[in-house]
């Protein structure tokens, strides 16, 4: 790891997403914010999640520090929303989550541990999207009835646990 990788672009969106979060659990409630202001938050994290990953491919700035720093900010960062936002998500969908970041985290140790390379797929970046996009629509919901929210939920975290086995089936079996 070189110091100097600290400092390039896609590990400042990585590096500033995590300490937004941080800043905001510890100095704020969700119930400071309007609804429409907690969605814009929700959806500025979203889409760095996905903007520090396009700037590093795009202008040949991936990094090793970015290699590792990058998902797992993105798992800190997502726990720590959903503890943040934990009065208006419902339980199922917190414990749910947890499970599956859990089972990510085990396939992101045995990458770290065997060198193994794993891609990010499509898939996975829309079930990402499909989680923000939710978390917004849980946001909304508590202050306006967002109709078939529940079911949508289920149908989210099931596409959401495929993915993570999927990524797990193919790095045991099929080696990366």
């Amino acid at each position: 790891m070189n110091l100097k990788d600290i400092i390039l672009l896609p590990n400042l969106i990585t590096l500033s997403r995590f300490f937004l979060a941080i800043f905001l659990f510890y100095n704020y409630l969700p119930e400071n914010f309007s609804v429409y202001i907690l969605v814009v938050i929700i959806a500025v994290i979203g889409i760095s999640d996905s903007i520090d990953g396009i700037v590093a491919r795009k202008y040949n700035l991936v990094s090793k520090l970015g290699i590792v720093l990058d998902p797992l900010t993105d798992r800190v960062v997502f726990i720590i929303l959903l503890f943040w936002l934990s009065s208006i998500i419902p339980q199922y969908f917190i414990y749910a989550v947890l499970i599956r970041e859990v089972l990510v985290l085990i396939g992101s140790i045995y990458v770290l541990l065997t060198g193994s390379k794993i891609e990010v797929s499509k898939k996975g970046k829309f079930a990402t999207v499909s989680l923000f996009v939710l978390i917004c629509l849980f946001v909304i919901n508590s202050s306006i009835t967002v109709p078939f929210i529940s079911q949508l939920a289920i149908v989210v975290i099931i596409f959401y646990f495929y993915v993570a086995i999927e990524y797990l089936y193919n790095l045991i079996y099929k080696g990366g």
